[in-house]
């Protein structure tokens, strides 16, 4: 039986009885070198015997307390000259300790010696920390004083010769990013600043807070003649912030491109008077400016949360502008008669509320259009039947220009006839995406019946059995498959014989709802690597894209990509799997072939 003793001591309470203690005299050597040891007797404290004694619950009374108060006092004596080795043999661990840092230390410092990169020159050098710099994914956080988010820091504190070229390099300190808060600033802006002189500076602020002023912003209005790219953003109006650059009367004459926006409702700022006789890009969130006079070197314009009045207005002031991007487009109030022409060749419109694509095309004519895309990223029914089909005019207007298409949104928007009519007048189309939402009822997919090229014959499709890309194991839906004829009966657009609808297609993109037979019939159709320059039986993805298409006597050029992602993902598992199969024989040969869940 073992008993459990409360002995007074805090740090044992547990079982005294499961030490097994020694017979003899016990010698720890402490110095080999000179054979310096403590001894120990602790067979005399007869540790055995006590155990026994408290077990039996004897309890000493008289004369023997005096034996036990001996006995006490000689342990605790033995115990003082154990912690007193300890103690010191602690300090000297410590020391040893130290000086194992000191000796690892000094060893990197060899090594460091040794490194071939001491042997670089600084021009080159200073080309390594310049690509480290622009490696990163985002700029350099200035928020804080946190070294290791700061490279230029870091490369400083390696020895004097980088110190110095860090610091005299101003192309390192002039990409930076800071998050401003009402009672935080920026440490590092004044060194940066000062360091990135006389370099252009290219800059992000996030302001925190509803505050009516800004000692960063003040700051760097110091050296606003500097600025290069800019991006200003808020979750809080912030007109007051932009108060002190719009009354300093800067010309920002390195500013190239400009982003600023808020997280709020729409804000309208009516003087912009800044002449930014270099800037080529625009970007506004929810903030309107009045531009005053025309911009002709501002060439894209990225406009979020604004009404068509508002846009025309700042379109009717760049007359240059080739790319326009327009989110959430609203319809605001009827724009005046006759119409603005603008030459942009590439326009995206994406998450349009109902209407606004009409009232914008009765203000602005995007005649010489090369590029249209048109998205709906939250698949709302938001849109009319008018709206596309002003759409639709635009294009016929100028179907010969377009190269490149893009349209996300429900089918039920618009007519399959219409949409192939359009397709019949875009002869120089390369790159086409097409996406379907996974809730709809109505496919896409009688458009890409369309799309097959007419020569196919049956020698090719068995071709394709032979290299492994057969069709027996595809099913297409028998549901889609009744679609497909429901609405082969409803389409009344027909292709005259021997022409190929698109017939410089050579990119496809589908986000829809996989019908696996259809899709290879298509890809077949228009798997032609024989016209392509230099011809070869097998070459890599990356060698198809740069050789050149070799038009087949006017009907079809060889499709080079081919993207696919399921919407429905992962309910079409199965189906994808055995699609991605089928389609390796294309692969092999050099299409770029991805399909994705």
């Amino acid at each position: 039986m073992t008993l459990t003793v409360a002995i007074p001591s805090d740090d044992l309470d547990e079982s005294v009885a499961q030490y097994t203690w020694p017979k003899e005299c016990i010698s720890t050597e402490l110095c080999v070198k000179c054979g310096d040891s403590l001894e120990l007797n602790l067979h005399q404290l007869r540790f055995s015997e006590n155990l026994s004694r408290v077990r039996a619950g004897y309890y000493p009374f008289g004369s023997e307390r005096a034996a036990y108060d001996k006995l006490l006092g000689d342990t605790q004596v033995e115990l003082d000259r154990c912690q007193k080795e300890i103690d010191r043999l602690e300090i000297l661990r410590n020391k040893l300790i130290a000086s194992t840092q000191l000796l690892q230390a000094n060893k990197r410092l060899i090594h460091s010696i040794w490194s071939p990169i001491h042997k670089l020159p600084l021009d080159l050098l200073g080309n390594i920390f310049e690509h480290v710099c622009d490696d990163m994914d985002d700029m350099i956080d200035i928020s804080g004083f946190d070294p290791s988010k700061v490279p230029t820091l870091k490369f400083s504190r390696v020895c004097y010769r980088w110190r110095s070229l860090v610091s005299y390099t101003p192309i390192l300190w002039s990409t930076f990013y800071f998050c401003e808060s009402k009672d935080d600033h920026p440490k590092l802006l004044p060194l940066f600043l000062s360091r990135s002189h006389p370099r252009p500076i290219d800059f992000e602020v996030y302001a925190k807070g509803g505050k009516r002023s800004s000692k960063s912003l003040s700051t760097l209005l110091l050296h606003s003649d500097r600025w290069r790219h800019v991006e200003i953003e808020s979750h809080f109006p912030y007109v007051y912030l932009l108060q002190p650059l719009i009354k300093s009367g800067a010309q920002l004459p390195s500013l190239k491109s400009l982003t600023l926006g808020t997280g709020g409702q729409t804000i309208k700022i009516f003087d912009f008077p800044m002449t930014c006789e270099n800037l080529e890009s625009l970007t506004l969130n929810r903030l309107v400016l009045e531009l005053q006079f025309p911009r002709p070197t501002i060439t894209r314009l990225v406009l979020t949360g604004m009404t068509c009045e508002s846009v025309l207005g700042i379109i009717s002031r760049c007359p240059n502008v080739q790319d326009v991007v327009l989110h959430f487009l609203d319809t605001g109030q009827d724009l005046p008669t006759p119409a603005y022409k603008c030459n942009a060749n590439k326009l995206e419109l994406s998450n349009y509320y109902k209407n606004a694509t009409s009232t914008l095309l009765r203000g602005i004519h995007f005649d010489q259009l090369t590029s249209l895309s048109l998205q709906d990223d939250y698949g709302t029914d938001r849109y009319d039947w008018q709206s596309i089909e002003n759409v639709f005019l635009m294009l016929e207007r100028s179907p010969t220009n377009m190269t490149s298409l893009s349209f996300h949104f429900p089918v039920a928007s618009f007519s399959i006839n219409r949409v192939l009519h359009v397709f019949s007048q875009m002869p120089l189309l390369t790159e086409l995406q097409v996406g379907e939402w996974r809730d709809q009822k109505r496919s896409i997919h009688p458009i890409l019946k369309y799309l097959i090229a007419p020569q196919t014959s049956e020698a090719a499709m068995g071709e394709m059995d032979e290299d492994g890309g057969g069709l027996e194991e595809l099913s297409d839906d028998e549901e889609d498959e009744a679609d497909l004829d429901k609405d082969d009966r409803e389409n009344e657009f027909e292709i005259p014989e021997g022409v190929c609808l698109l017939p410089n297609l050579t990119k496809l993109r589908l986000i829809i709802r996989p019908r696996p037979k259809l899709l290879l019939k298509l890809l077949r159709s228009r798997w032609r690597p024989s016209l392509l320059s230099p011809k070869s039986e097998r070459f890599s993805s990356q060698e198809s894209n740069r050789l050149e298409v070799v038009p087949d006597h006017g009907q079809c050029v060889c499709l080079r990509s081919f993207h696919l992602t399921d919407p429905c993902y992962p309910k079409n598992k199965l189906t994808l799997r055995a699609l991605r199969r089928s389609l390796e024989s294309f692969k092999n040969d050099g299409m770029d072939v991805t399909v994705l869940g």
